[in-house]
């Protein structure tokens, strides 16, 4: 009723033509998507003749004669001009006038401001960027679309954690940017994952669910974030999630619903000609002397030759008469050759005697070439939502419910999420607003894979200790059965489990509830300044909880741990708003107050063993449980403020401050004040240029300073419980000395950029430098014990990055014929350097592996360099063999690489025809080290494909080189022998980093409203091929174990550079369906 009153008046003010006439009609759509645009405005120019385009877009138009001409308007899109001829059908498709150079990004304290008026690098991405990623874990999304942010995806298990760092490492401690939620911080907290077998529960933001986004943007350094305080030194990621202000008016409703498939791949690069033993390739048999007495392979491989050489499975251990035999003893492939015709008693072979361990029946000794793959199983995940939103004149709500189960590649793994999201605005009055936001996310797992150097790991047995020749079809239909001898039926009883009885015994389950919201009121005290009071609440509560089922390898009593903890964090703001315009002069600005105050309580019990098998609680322990209980308080308090002041809207300079109180620091240092400057000046609106070629130039620059606390309690001396001595629990200090004089961590970061656009905003280029310095850092040190404390807090160490990000944009076609096609690349170079340590400290260090592999911070270096075992060389560059015909190795570590990138990457194509769009991002790293276990064991244990590669193992190999004598080497060694000396030569596992990747693929078909309009509740549909890391397209050479490099364990510092028996990535496949009513 209201546009047919509209038309009414609209067209009482129109001429009316008496002259010969012609009929004209239609349909007006959108250029982006193909959807039908009603009320649009069209007039036959220079007349008073007009339209609006009916609900499906459609017009009819009476055109007078001599008219040549129709207009075609809408608020938000460029006008079209379309001749009219000798037409009687005229379709158009109109475009967005709106460009990036228009749009508000939302900064500080959830505040929009126009982008074009910053003077710092951002950079956002929008929540259908977000959403059409289908990715369980929102940092993930993020990969190869900002420029100057490197995100680690730990591997492609369910649950597990993503590291994002900002502008390079930045902190010998913490290095993970600040998350802020529709204005409040809110907890990204990890935690740290072991190498040594732990499982990864993943990091906090992925309790995000991508579909009740709207915005997520960058902060990167510290000049766009300086205001959010001390914990904003390694930027900042601000989310705006959906309201309903900008839903249809009246009630709404979405259904969403999609279905994807994952599948492990990108598996290490295994050998499939030797299977389980040692000492059995025809190199020994050779060498044995069997050839010589007329002996067989066959005879020499099953022991006809020599009854105490031979290869068949004694379960429980070695044979008593070979301990080099396929037996428990054994879990490495170095045995005989595998498809050669040999038959071998095996663990699956049919016993001959049940009583005797020894006779088993030989059977064919065959390659498994997909053993490893063949464990892992398709994984199936279900996100089904469902939002309904109300918008009228007194507020408008958006209410969304969502359901995500995931079951994963690893068998008996999954991941639920229940989450109900909650933003309502009501208008009080014409001066009062209030709003409130409500997340309940109850994430859980009945089972996470346990993941790093574990027999709980599958990986472990699987990737690195393994026999080609497992069948893993009858380990899966066996686990859960004893052998005739009481063992866990097993390949190798000695020193692994069955990977189907760790996935489906020893598991490790996880329920996480979670409430994160806010309240805010916004009053308009005049029509230029604005008091708004706003409360955050972040809360969870969290129960994990492993077990070891009894006669586990490690465990063969059985265990169980359970850890309960929880959080909270409050943040009260109480702030005002101005913006007021004074002829040429702009002023804009804020000031206001925060209060935060965390709480975390935490609780722990472990039974290391239980006295009745398998009941998982703690008064079933045998012996003592192991016990631990931990409760922290922390409160900070905030003023700050921020101006910005604009002239003709073509200059603009920012100016923050802020003075933190943290109860943290010593009394006479917990005050730390940090300001910042930024300025950008729009030079063609400064010099009033107009040019079909520059359509838009701006430089921009700034300087800011950023301040950093620590833990709490680090100032005070404490005591803690030790074992009971009799009836009495003694105390002992803590081994940390208490710092003297603590200050707070220093950030100060400079920066200049320069944002370019051509051909009316058609191609674009951003362009920013930075030098950032991070100073007075709070590190734990080694000091002498004599003091009577291992370690002690004090401020020293500084790192500095500096390096450029390039964000460049095209647009190809723009709605040509319906087509467009646009292309975006994010790149960024980071140089980063320790300048200093503390007093004379050589190295920091920040994590170590096998061998006395180590990764550190070195003055004059980059953040990072991994030191291992290493080769002897001679001047000449020749590397040393001994007489053993085996390269010498270092008396101490040599630096032989570094974790840092030199540089990152991607390149985003989208183009869209009509109601068909296709988006394909691809990403990818240029250097960047790291440290392979599964190459490092993979070779030692003959399991990849390097150790029988040329015919090494059938003729054995003279390592190239030259003899202490400089003669060249020419000692022949077994491949065996060569690779069983990996200890100290860790140097031959560090590999190249680099990769490029397909990593995601969006097809998507808008459904016309033409179809849609047949069924008479649905207003839009849409339905998506969604596809995620796709394909490795390259790796470095030195990767020749093929893994994926991409990799680390979970988000914190003690994961960086190092692979572990990584579970495979999952490449992920799927589809969406969409629907408005």
């Amino acid at each position: 009723m209201g546009k047919f009153l509209f038309t009414l008046v609209f067209l009482s003010f129109l001429g009316i033509q008496s002259y010969a006439q012609k009929t004209v009609t239609g349909t007006v759509t959108s250029a982006s998507d193909g959807s039908e645009m009603p009320g649009v405005t069209v007039v036959v120019k220079g007349t008073q003749v007009g339209t609006i385009t009916a609900n499906d877009g459609s017009y009819s138009i009476e055109v007078p004669q001599g008219a040549d001409t129709l207009m075609f308007s809408f608020i938000g899109m460029n006008s079209v001009k379309k001749a009219i001829g000798n037409q009687t059908v005229i379709n158009v498709q109109m475009v967005s006038a709106v460009t990036e150079l228009d749009e508000l990004v939302v900064t500080a304290l959830g505040i929009s401001r126009e982008k074009k008026a910053l003077g710092y690098a951002v950079q956002e991405v929008g929540g259908d960027d977000l959403a059409e990623a289908k990715e369980a874990n929102i940092v993930n999304s993020l990969s190869g679309k900002v420029a100057g942010t490197q995100v680690t995806n730990a591997s492609g298990a369910v649950g597990s954690s993503s590291r994002i760092t900002i502008r390079g490492n930045s902190s010998f401690t913490n290095n993970q940017p600040l998350w802020v939620v529709d204005g409040v911080p809110i907890s990204n907290a990890s935690s740290d994952v072991s190498q040594w077998g732990a499982t990864d529960f993943g990091n906090a933001a992925m309790d995000l669910d991508p579909s009740n986004i709207e915005s997520l943007t960058v902060l990167k350094g510290a000049n766009a974030a300086a205001i959010y305080g001390s914990r904003a030194a390694n930027g900042v990621i601000v989310v705006k999630t959906k309201t309903g202000e900008k839903a249809k008016k009246g009630i709404g409703v979405n259904i969403s619903s999609a279905i994807t498939f994952d599948q492990a791949y990108n598996f290490a690069n295994y050998q499939n000609e030797y299977g389980q033993g040692v000492a059995g390739s025809e190199y020994y048999y050779l060498t044995s002397g069997a050839n010589f007495d007329g002996a067989s392979y066959q005879d020499f491989a099953d022991g006809s030759w020599n009854g105490n050489y031979g290869f068949f499975y004694y379960d429980g251990g070695a044979s008593p008469d070979d301990p080099y035999s396929v037996n428990d003893n054994v879990d490495e492939s170095w045995g005989p050759r595998l498809d050669a015709g040999l038959e071998i008693p095996q663990f699956n072979s049919p016993l001959t005697d049940p009583n005797d361990p020894m006779t088993r029946q030989a059977t064919p000794w065959v390659s498994r070439p997909d053993n490893v793959k063949n464990f892992f199983q398709t994984g199936v995940t279900f996100d089904n939502s469902v939002t309904l939103t109300s918008n009228g004149e007194m507020g408008a709500m958006r209410l969304s419910l969502s359901h995500f189960d995931q079951k994963g590649t690893v068998p008996n793994t999954d991941l639920t999420k229940y989450t109900v999201s909650f933003n309502g605005t009501q208008n009080m009055t014409e001066w009062l607003k209030s709003n409130v936001t409500f997340n309940y996310v109850n994430n859980a797992s009945d089972n996470l894979p346990v993941q790093g150097y574990s027999s709980n790991n599958p990986m472990q047995s699987m990737g690195g200790w393994f026999g080609r020749q497992v069948n893993m079809e009858a380990l899966e239909a066996h686990y859960d059965e004893l052998n005739v001898f009481g063992n866990p039926y097993n390949w190798n009883t000695n020193y692994h489990n069955n990977p189907y009885w760790n996935v489906n015994y020893n598991t490790t389950s996880r329920t996480r509830d979670r409430v994160f919201g806010t309240a805010s009121v916004d009053a308009e005290i005049t029509d230029w300044v604005k008091v708004t009071g706003r409360v955050g609440v972040d809360y969870y509560s969290e129960v994990r909880k492993h077990v070891d089922r009894t006669m586990s390898n490690e465990q063969p009593y059985g265990a169980f741990w359970q850890s309960d903890r929880n959080n909270m964090e409050v943040n009260a703001d109480l702030f005002a708003s101005f913006s007021k315009e004074f002829g040429d002069v702009s002023v804009d600005g804020i000031l206001g107050t925060n209060f935060r105050r965390n709480e975390y309580g935490s609780m722990y019990l472990e039974a290391a063993e239980l006295t009745v098998p398998n009941l998982f609680t703690i008064s079933n322990v045998r012996g003592n449980p192991s016990t631990d209980m931990y409760d922290e308080t922390f409160e900070t308090n905030s003023v700050y403020a921020q101006a910005s002041i604009g002239w003709r809207r073509a200059i603009f300079l920012d100016m923050t401050a802020r003075n933190d109180w943290s109860s943290t620091l010593p009394a006479d240092e917990w005050s730390y004040f940090y300001p910042s400057f930024t300025g950008s000046v729009i030079i063609n609106e400064l010099l009033e240029l107009e040019s079909d070629i520059l359509s838009f130039a701006k430089i921009r620059g700034g300087w800011a300073k950023v301040g950093n606390d620590t833990d709490p309690y680090q100032l005070s001396l404490t005591y803690g419980g030790v074992d009971p001595f009799g009836n009495v629990t003694p105390f002992a200090t803590s081994r940390l000395l208490p710092p003297v004089g603590l200050k707070p961590e220093q950030v100060t970061s400079t920066e200049i950029g320069l944002d370019l656009r051509f051909l009316k905003n058609r191609f674009s280029l951003d362009f920013t430098y930075y030098d950032q310095i991070t100073y007075d850092q709070i590190l734990q040190i080694d000091i002498s014990q004599a003091s009577g404390f291992d370690n002690q807090l004090i401020n020293a160490g500084e790192i500095e990055n500096k390096g450029f990000e390039v964000q460049l944009g095209a647009t190809w076609f723009k709605d040509v014929n319906g087509f467009s096609w646009t292309t975006t690349v994010n790149w960024a170079k980071n140089w980063n350097q320790v300048n200093e340590l503390y007093g004379d400290l050589e190295a920091y260090q920040i994590t170590s592996s096998w061998g006395g592999l180590t990764i550190e911070a070195r003055p004059g270096q980059a953040f990072g360099v991994i030191k291992a075992g290493g080769f002897v060389y001679d001047e000449d560059g020749n590397k040393v063999i001994g007489a053993n015909g085996l390269p010498l190795t270092t008396d101490a570590p040599v630096e032989v690489g570094n974790i840092t990138p030199d540089w990152t990457g991607g390149v985003r194509n989208t183009f869209s025809y009509k109601t068909i769009s296709l988006s394909v991002l691809v990403d990818g790293r240029y250097g960047g080290d790291l440290f392979s276990v599964s190459d490092w064991f993979g070779a030692y244990a003959g399991v990849t494909e390097e150790t029988a590669q040329d015919g090494i193992r059938e003729n054995g190999l003279v390592v190239e080189g030259v003899s202490e004598d400089g003669t060249p080497n020419d000692v022949v060694i077994s491949a065996a022998d060569y690779y069983a000396g990996y200890w100290g030569r860790e140097v031959n596992s560090v590999i190249d980093g680099s990769y490029i990747k397909l990593r995601e693929l969006v097809l998507s078909y808008k459904i016309p409203q033409k179809i849609i309009s047949k069924v008479g509740f649905i207003e839009g549909a849409s339905v998506s091929f969604v596809g995620r890391n796709l394909a490795m397209l390259y790796i470095h050479p030195s990767n020749d174990v093929g893994i994926d490099p991409e990799t680390g364990f979970g988000a914190n510092l003690n994961g960086l550079g190092l692979e572990q028996f990584q579970l495979p990535t999952a490449r992920t496949l799927g589809f969406r369906v969409n629907l408005n009513f």
